[in-house]
Order: C-alpha cells, then sequence, then structure tokens
C-alpha cells in the first residue's frame, strides 16, 4: 500500500520535471537569436513578460484557490459527521429502555455508515468489511443508504415496541437525518469537478507564457534563460498538478483527507460512548 501511495505521489513529480527540462531546452533555441532562422524573431519587451505572468497568475490563483475550498468543504462535512456519530451515540445511550444489546449493534452500524462512507467515495464499497456485517453477503447498490435504512429500522423497532416516546424518537431522527445529508454533500464534491475547459484554458496559458517567457528573458539574461524557464516551467506546471490532485479530497493519497483517521476517530468515539449502558436520567420518564 505505501509505494503505491508514493507511486501516485510520485507520477505527477516526474510529469513536471519531465516538462521543465522539455521548456529547458526549447529556451536554449533563443541563445541562437543572433542567427538566421532565429534572427528573424521579434525582440518581445519585459512588459510583455509581465502581462502574460500576472495573467497566468490570475488564473493559477483561481485554479487553487477554487480546488481548496473543494477540499476544505469536504474536511468540513467530515468534521461534522464526528460530530453527529457522537451525539448519536450519546443520546442512544441515555435510552433507558432500549435493550444493552441493540445499543451494541447502534454502534456497529453508526461506526459501519462512516467506514462505508468512506468506501463509498473511493468506489471501493463492500458491506463484508464492515462492522457488523461480516456475515451479509448482499451487496447494496448504495452502501451508505443501505446502512442508515438498517438505523432507522431499529428506530422503528424501538417504536413499535415502546422503548422510546415520540419525542425520544424525533430527537435520535434530528441527528440521524444528518448522516445522508452529509453523504450527498460529499457525493456533490466527489461528482462536480472543475469543468474541463476551463482545466484547458489553465493549460493553454500555461504553454503559452512558456513559449514566450524565454524569448523576452534571453537578451537580458543570457545562459541564464535555460534554468530561469525550468524554474518557471516546473512552478507553474507543478501548482496546476497540485490543484487538480487537491480538487478530489475523497482519494486515498496523502494531499487528500485522511477518511481512515477520522473513521477511526469516530470509532473510539462511539465505542467509549456505547460501551457501557447509560443511566437513562436524562430521558427517563
Amino acid at each position: 500500500m505505501p509505494s503505491r501511495k508514493y507511486a501516485r505521489l510520485t507520477v505527477p513529480i516526474v510529469q513536471s520535471l519531465w516538462l521543465s527540462a522539455g521548456f529547458a531546452a526549447y529556451s536554449a533555441l533563443t541563445l541562437l537569436k543572433p542567427y538566421p532562422p532565429f534572427s528573424y524573431v521579434p525582440e518581445i519587451p519585459l512588459a510583455l513578460d509581465a502581462v502574460t505572468s500576472f495573467a497566468l497568475a490570475l488564473l493559477i490563483a483561481f485554479r487553487v484557490n477554487r480546488a481548496y475550498e473543494r477540499w476544505w468543504e469536504g474536511r468540513t462535512l467530515w468534521g461534522k459527521l464526528v460530530n453527529v456519530s457522537r451525539n448519536l451515540a450519546i443520546k442512544i445511550r441515555e435510552l433507558p429502555r432500549v435493550p444493552s444489546e441493540d445499543k451494541a449493534r447502534m454502534r456497529d452500524l453508526i461506526v459501519a455508515f462512516c467506514r462505508g462512507l468512506k468506501d463509498h467515495l473511493r468506489d471501493d464499497p463492500e458491506l463484508r468489511r464492515l462492522p457488523g456485517f461480516e456475515r451479509d453477503f448482499e451487496q447494496p447498490g448504495h452502501l451508505p443508504s443501505y446502512i442508515v435504512r438498517h438505523i432507522y429500522e431499529k428506530f422503528a423497532k424501538w417504536d413499535d415496541e415502546q422503548h422510546v416516546r415520540a419525542e425520544q424518537l424525533w430527537i435520535l431522527d434530528s441527528e440521524a437525518r444528518w448522516l445522508m445529508e452529509i453523504c450527498g454533500a460529499c457525493e456533490r464534491i466527489k461528482n462536480t469537478l472543475m469543468p474541463i475547459s476551463w482545466r484547458w484554458i489553465t493549460w493553454k496559458a500555461i504553454v503559452l507564457y512558456l513559449l514566450i517567457l524565454p524569448w523576452g528573458l534571453v537578451d537580458n539574461f543570457g545562459w541564464w534563460t535555460i534554468p530561469l524557464t525550468m524554474l518557471a516551467t516546473y512552478f507553474s506546471v507543478t501548482a496546476e498538478v497540485v490543484a487538480r490532485h487537491v480538487e478530489e479530497p475523497f482519494g486515498a493519497d496523502e494531499d487528500q483527507l485522511d477518511l481512515k483517521g477520522l473513521c477511526e476517530v469516530i470509532d473510539r468515539s462511539v465505542s467509549e460512548v456505547l460501551r457501557e449502558p447509560g443511566s437513562g436520567r436524562a430521558t427517563r420518564d
């Protein structure tokens, strides 16, 4: 697993280095500017380089900011999932009439939802990997909603057996409904990427800038044009690659959200809350 992770991180770096080397080789042609046919290339003033640099900086800044907004929204949603899971567990613990085995089952269901949502967002859902479903051979089409259905089936059972009152059921629903709200918001982030036309505009702007840049630098910097072009290529290309990487926050790479770690936090918190039956004072008749 670590080797695959590092491989995913290495590929974009290698691509950036190859592009940097390619444009550095291209910039070497500017050293032949005094000789035909390059002598016919018109001089490019530094002011034009400054204008194109400013325009490209705006494009890349917008691209990176939008990618980070998606990453941060995903982190906010999973932070809310941590709180919702804890609150739901606390409220279930303080139901005096609910059997302890049902509370233990709800612990499994809450943790299973979080782990199932992680797998669902990473396109790797498998019901049998989740706690409480190890012997279940069914593979639902939408794993998170399947688990939430089991949660609400428990609520309905408690209502039928008069383990909860109507107002207690409403309190449970006010927390549990957020599970699918969070799931839907995460799916929206996952399935709505930056329009491909905008990504093409950014790449075209980068290429155009890098084609113009060395011809504007060579008269003032000479041989330094080559390393300067290479640096400009590496940082501009890397910024776009990072933005493309970060705008998909639910993957398994290091730059993306640590969903596994968040699931472990939820597991520990919910297990601690539901380890022992609650006193029930907060909801006693």
